[in-house]
């Protein structure tokens, strides 16, 4: 994900909101509230152990907790981050299948006339730019049928 290391972190007693800034410069309001807060903060940081991945927050009452960098993209409802999320579901999905069918990449290349190398990268969770078309040929080819749905949101 693009946005997946904390840069820094600032918290506002008065507003009972923490902004968090990930190092692509985007930053995410969460208030207290979403993180089940109900005390002022006396610090957060950026977690030096998880290089960027956590953030640390020390309450007033001296108790620590941590919190992985992508609990406020998901509690701001990001869209970028969601869509990436349904993607790595979607790709998840189609690898097991294709172990639990046995079958090769290289037939699902041939399928879709293309290269070994392009279905690899299809399937590789590190590798963030996603050909839609693709994966849902590939996921027909499987006998996979997604289901999309738009629906007003909570």
């Amino acid at each position: 994900m693009k946005t997946g290391k904390i840069k820094s972190a600032e918290f506002n007693n008065r507003r009972k909101t923490i902004v968090v800034t990930y190092t692509t410069g985007k930053p995410v309001e969460v208030h207290y509230a979403q993180l089940g807060i109900r005390q002022n903060i006396e610090s957060v940081w950026v977690d030096k152990e998880t290089r960027g991945m956590s953030l640390g927050i020390k309450l007033e009452n001296g108790q620590e907790d941590f919190m992985p960098y992508d609990q406020p993209l998901a509690l701001a409802k990001d869209p970028e981050y969601l869509l990436q999320t349904q993607i790595e579901r979607l790709t998840a999905t189609i690898k097991q299948t294709i172990a639990e069918q046995k079958i090769s990449k290289r037939y699902i290349a041939e399928q879709l006339k293309t290269s070994d190398n392009q279905v690899q990268r299809l399937l590789n969770p590190a590798i963030l730019n996603k050909n839609l078309e693709q994966l849902y040929k590939i996921a027909t080819l499987l006998g996979l049928e997604l289901d999309w749905q738009v629906r007003k949101a909570a």
